[in-house]
């Protein structure tokens, strides 16, 4: 079976005059259909540019970006990913939601005659349908990042990159969204995620890769991740966040 998303020896370096720094290096995983895989590190350790060459902001120095087999940058039209920044910025405060997803819709190049329709339909897969005609600036945190993600399903992607999908936002909203996204799984859709909560990517991800200084330090299940780290408790399981901490010194020196 073809993997939606595969990344084959990614690496990014950034030169100056002096010298040369390489953020991302040889970095390959794949991710299957309705599969939720998480990127897990400190700062600075190579997620967010993984990420940006995945979404296609950032051409990569060396490797490959396969989209349900095909090459991300050797396509005059490359495969659709739908890329979830969220955040208050990025819609028409004055516009309603309908209006806004029209625009992009357009912006996408949908044909004209699906844009409504196709509006219609990933509104209805965050739960906004019956505040359509409501203008942005009114909504909430949690409203306008499930019209994020809205906007990202335009055009059914088979891959949706989510970036600190529910930072920011209180206990119950950020329930909601993990709700959609799992939902979005069950449909099909594949979803890479980075998060710093490890509650979240417990609750969420499939499968995990440690990340740290540009490279794939380990992977695994959660699971098999609280197994690595060699933390025990005599009354209870270790957490993901107890094994993180015990695994970070190692993805800041690796």
């Amino acid at each position: 079976m073809t993997a939606v998303l595969s990344v084959r020896n990614l690496s990014k370096t950034f030169r100056s005059k002096v010298e040369q720094f390489n953020a991302v290096v040889n970095v390959s995983f794949d991710i299957q259909k309705g599969e939720i895989v998480s990127l897990l590190g400190p700062n600075g350790a190579g997620k967010t540019k993984t990420v940006s060459m995945i979404g296609g902001y950032l051409l990569p120095t060396n490797g490959e970006v396969l989209i349900n087999g095909e090459n991300r940058f050797q396509k005059k039209m490359p495969p659709k990913v739908g890329i979830v920044f969220g955040g208050d910025l990025g819609f028409y405060g004055r516009a309603t939601a309908l209006d806004n997803l029209l625009f992009f819709a357009d912006l996408a190049r949908l044909p004209h005659r699906e844009q409504l329709g196709e509006a219609r339909r990933v509104m209805d897969i965050v739960d906004l349908t019956n505040v359509a005609n409501k203008k942005v600036q009114f909504f909430s945190k949690g409203m306008k990042q499930r019209l994020h993600i809205a906007r990202a399903l335009l055009g059914n992607p088979p891959l949706l990159l989510l970036d600190e999908p529910t930072n920011g936002l209180d206990v119950e909203i950020a329930n909601e969204i993990h709700h959609t996204i799992k939902q979005l799984a069950q449909q099909g859709v594949s979803v890479l995620l980075t998060s710093h909560t490890m509650s979240e990517i417990e609750s969420l991800t499939d499968y995990v890769y440690l990340i740290g200084a540009g490279k794939i330090y380990t992977s695994g299940t959660v699971r098999e991740i609280v197994q690595q780290s060699n933390v025990h408790h005599i009354n209870r399981p270790a957490t993901l966040e107890e094994s993180y901490l015990a695994i970070a010194p190692h993805l800041r020196r690796s």
